[in-house]
């Protein structure tokens, strides 16, 4: 690959981030950004960041950013954190409803579906479930900021002052 080849790609990957950021999706996988373009362009769809945001085409027809990062999540279910306003099963806890033969069924049903990794990652509970999925923002509580990935905190602590990160560690809730 060129040195153009790599920005372009650099700027694509960063580019599909804010856009699911900005839909309300958080990625699980750490390449995802890598897996969703290679998606797009099986599905034919042409990327264009030259303008400085997202512009996506499919032959002649333009594409909704938010109607792809849907179909996405959809499609692939396996790249983004358990979401309790998109998924009927966010959490450990959705799967435990019923008789023990039902709860083992379920389990073994998501399981099949989506793999032993994504069964790992759910949360517990649907409460943190929520916690986990809040937009990142300055309004945090110190649940929120704690429950985000490593990586994101670290970016953050990099973006946000330290009063802005004092003040969301003061927060409970």
């Amino acid at each position: 690959m060129t040195d153009a080849e790599i920005k372009q790609e650099q700027q694509l990957r960063s580019q599909l981030r804010t856009v699911f950021l900005q839909c309300g999706m958080r990625f699980a996988s750490q390449d995802a950004e890598r897996t969703i373009a290679a998606k797009l362009t099986e599905l034919g769809v042409t990327c264009d960041t030259s303008l400085g945001y997202l512009r996506m085409t499919q032959g002649a027809t333009e594409i909704a950013p938010s109607g792809m990062a849907e179909r996405i999540r959809k499609d692939l279910p396996n790249l983004f954190s358990a979401d309790p306003k998109r998924d009927s099963i966010a959490s450990r806890q959705d799967l435990e409803r019923g008789s023990a033969s039902e709860i083992a069924s379920a389990k073994s049903n998501y399981i099949r579906e989506h793999g032993l990794s994504a069964f790992e990652a759910l949360p517990r509970t649907r409460a943190e479930a929520e916690i986990k999925n809040t937009p990142v923002n300055q309004d945090l509580t110190r649940a929120q900021y704690l429950a985000l990935p490593f990586a994101d905190r670290v970016r953050l602590s990099g973006v946000f002052s330290a009063d802005t990160l004092a003040r969301i560690m003061a927060r409970r809730g």
